[in-house]
């Protein structure tokens, strides 16, 4: 099993990490640490994967949540929401978000230490989710100078072919054009509504893998019937 870590969160006493698609139990074409139980592969597969990776991050729970392609955040209870974001001041539970092209996006407030995951395909970054995740954490009391944000593998502006009734709900700056097809960089509509909320650029950090270029990560473009790669937060005891 291997994942990319972003060792920034160390300093605050939290692990923020995203799985490759390695180590797992899972027959092709859901090879091997599928964390999905709607793509077709077995339940108890997926159970399996599930506890590898709570072994691996040493969590005593892993949260995931119902993923609607909304702007909804919760607050982790130990129940399953349909939603798109989750946050908690809990220690060791790992808030993770399922993701195969779309952003798996981190967040933590190092000051107040709270940590949330929030998920952002087309649709959820068209109706502001990364605006929607800071707008809660500043009712919570948050200082955006204090947040610190990871965007974890998803696929890229060069790769993400898009139709023009997609197209025409973005600013164009967001948009390419290449060979009269369209391309959408999700992850610099993001990082707008994050720094327009207050985020300081510096504490924002795209780990820039490309999931439909990098075979090490699931990828619904590249491959249709795939697993689901999971990545997320968990805050670590002082």
């Amino acid at each position: 099993m291997g994942f990319v870590e972003d060792k920034r969160f160390l300093e605050f006493s939290a692990r923020c990490l995203f799985f490759d698609r390695f180590g797992g139990v899972s027959p092709s074409p859901f090879d091997s640490l599928n964390f999905s139980f709607t793509v077709g592969d077995k339940k108890e597969n997926v159970k399996s994967n599930i506890e590898i990776a709570q072994k691996t991050t040493g969590a005593k729970e892993i949260a995931f949540i119902n993923q609607i392609h909304s702007k909804d955040i919760v607050k982790f209870d130990g129940k399953n929401h349909d939603a798109d974001g989750i946050f908690t001041d809990k220690v060791g539970v790992f808030l993770a978000i399922r993701f195969a092209d779309c952003l798996p996006i981190v967040l933590m407030d190092t000051k107040r230490r709270v940590v949330m995951a929030i998920h952002a395909g087309w649709r959820g970054s068209y109706l502001g989710i990364s605006r929607n995740a800071v707008d809660i954490l500043k009712r919570k009391g948050s200082d955006p100078k204090d947040i610190i944000v990871s965007i974890g593998p998803h696929i890229c502006g060069n790769c993400y072919e898009i139709k023009s009734d997609v197209a025409y709900r973005f600013d164009r700056k967001f948009i390419k054009s290449k060979n009269g097809k369209l391309y959408l960089d999700l992850s610099l509509v993001n990082i707008e509504q994050l720094t327009q909320s207050g985020i300081p650029n510096k504490n924002i950090e795209d780990l820039n893998i490309c999931t439909m270029e990098n075979e090490s990560f699931f990828s619904y473009r590249r491959d249709k019937t795939t697993g689901r790669n999971a990545g997320g937060v968990m805050l670590l005891n002082r």
